[in-house]
């Protein structure tokens, strides 16, 4: 049918691009590593934070090819993006937190808070993931 194949065309367009945008903000974080423009830390920090941007928009892909192999929803890879995005998170906020010195109390408990419900959330997707891949859950993989 002419539908489905737009839609295959359509994933197989969105999976070349995500490989694109995988492989600049690869390339742009070993120039910025390179190029050495900020303290040793911040550049440390900004290369953590780049690969692991470049390791959620490889989840991405992997699940846009999943759906072209089987055309059934998957969960877990979306559970997984979700945990490394909030760990992401967490590593920026931490990171922050230890470079910025003389910050204000309101600010502190601000990030505290903030560190708190990224937790939260990975605690959450991390009880989800285990839950999906319990044997005998049916999970669409």
């Amino acid at each position: 049918m002419v539908i489905d194949r737009l839609d295959d065309l359509v994933h197989y367009l969105v999976a070349a691009l995500l490989l694109v945008i995988a492989g600049i903000v690869l390339y742009r974080t070993v120039d910025h590593l390179i190029a050495s423009r900020h303290s040793f830390t911040t550049q440390i920090t900004n290369g953590i934070n780049d690969v692991l941007l470049v390791v959620i928009v490889m989840e991405l892909l992997r699940t846009v090819v999943g759906h072209l192999e089987s055309s059934e929803f998957q969960l877990r890879p979306f559970l997984i993006i979700g945990i490394i995005s909030a760990v992401r998170r967490i590593l920026s906020i931490g990171i922050q937190l230890s470079l910025v010195s003389g910050e204000t109390a309101s600010a502190f408990r601000r990030a505290q808070i903030e560190l708190g419900v990224e937790a939260a959330v990975v605690l959450a997707l991390v009880v989800g993931l285990v839950l999906v891949s319990r044997p005998g859950v049916v999970s669409r993989e």
